[in-house]
């Protein structure tokens, strides 16, 4: 008998389990980060052992995203400047982009529009908090930029079957949410969350990746998953990217209430996302 698609996104998350698990040196790392009485220096030697996160951690604090007037050039002024939390998003980011790559080289996401949709909900999102003087602006922007990370996976990993979850949000014109749920029986929140626990990734970005939909769902992370919920919507609205469907999701309006949202925020807003857009595009590889 021939399997459903169900019983494949099944499969999928027993085989989910054989991903290669993060690396040795960057458990090192995240130990070194984890350890509050832990110094620069030996966050430094840490990182040593893997060339290519070094290479990420100085091309990102060179880059026009953090726009400093002069180059840094060692691992330890890197550290110093950047500071732990985001070391730890460099990390997290540059391991979710060596699982994608690992995974089917076809794909029905248009990747190149996926990621510029990602990217605009993180700078979005993490705009709106600051504005408001909500959350951390680092934190914020990596739960926008990674949270539909369970779509590309799926595309990744489940090829054949994701490419039916687009063919039927075209065809019903419906969003890819809803069809994947019609065709998985699960939805990339799910995966998302089942990836989010696997890899230990922090609650926060747990939260924002499993309940952007819905984020009064989300406890004590509600703020900054409300920022993402927003930002997300504003994305789509503005035409940034494409998130694999071109519908605008219905806005929660409990967001409105939980961050004291008003319209005149939106739009004071809007003129900044683009410039800022641009800078950030340094977190996505070349390759992705």
């Amino acid at each position: 008998m021939n399997k459903t698609a169900a019983d494949a996104f099944d499969d999928l998350m027993g085989r989910m389990e054989d991903l290669p698990s993060l690396p040795s040196t960057v458990v090192a790392i995240l130990n070194v980060l984890n350890n509050p009485e832990s110094s620069a220096t030996e966050l430094s030697e840490a990182l040593r052992h893997d060339q290519s996160l070094t290479a990420r951690v100085l091309r990102l604090v060179n880059s026009a995203y953090y726009g400093f007037p002069r180059k840094i050039d060692t691992l330890r002024k890197a550290v110093t400047i950047l500071g732990y939390t985001t070391i730890q998003n460099i990390i997290l980011v540059t391991k979710i982009f060596e699982v994608i790559r690992s995974g089917s080289k076809e794909h029905s996401l248009n990747r190149k529009l996926f990621w510029r949709h990602a990217l605009g909900c993180g700078v979005t999102a993490q705009t709106i908090g600051l504005k408001l003087g909500m959350g951390d602006g680092e934190e914020i922007f990596l739960a926008g930029l990674l949270h539909d990370i369970g779509k590309v996976i799926l595309d990744a990993f489940l090829h054949e079957e994701y490419e039916k979850v687009i063919k039927v949000s075209q065809k019903d014109n419906i969003l890819l949410f809803e069809a994947e749920k019609q065709i998985l029986g699960a939805s990339h929140e799910d995966l998302g969350y089942w990836l989010a626990e696997e890899w230990n990734l922090p609650l926060n970005l747990t939260a924002a990746i499993t309940h952007h939909h819905d984020p009064s769902q989300s406890g004590d992370f509600v703020v900054a998953t409300s920022l993402v919920h927003v930002g997300d919507i504003l994305v789509r609205a503005l035409e940034i990217g494409n998130g694999g469907d071109d519908l605008i999701p219905p806005l929660n309006h409990k967001c409105w209430g939980i961050l004291g949202l008003r319209p005149k925020i939106l739009e004071d807003i809007i003129p900044d996302i683009e410039a800022r857009l641009v800078r950030a595009q340094a977190f996505i590889p070349d390759d992705a």
